[in-house]
């Protein structure tokens, strides 16, 4: 993965976490709107993020 790869992950990350403010997360928007891998990869993180919700409670603990 290139250093360009890393730093889009990055901010694509903070965008799915809701981390940015509203200039960045316009950038990525319209980042989304023409690029089909980006879009897969926020769906990807998305996925992820559920997954971890399901499996730790809110103390960071894993559910049993």
């Amino acid at each position: 993965m290139s250093s360009d790869d890393q730093i889009r992950d990055l901010l694509l990350f903070s965008y799915v976490d809701g981390e940015l403010d509203e200039d960045q997360r316009r950038l990525v928007e319209d980042l989304l709107a023409q690029d089909p891998d980006a879009r897969q990869r926020v769906a990807e993180m998305r996925e992820i993020n559920a997954l971890l919700k399901a499996a730790y409670d809110e103390d960071g603990e894993e559910k049993t």
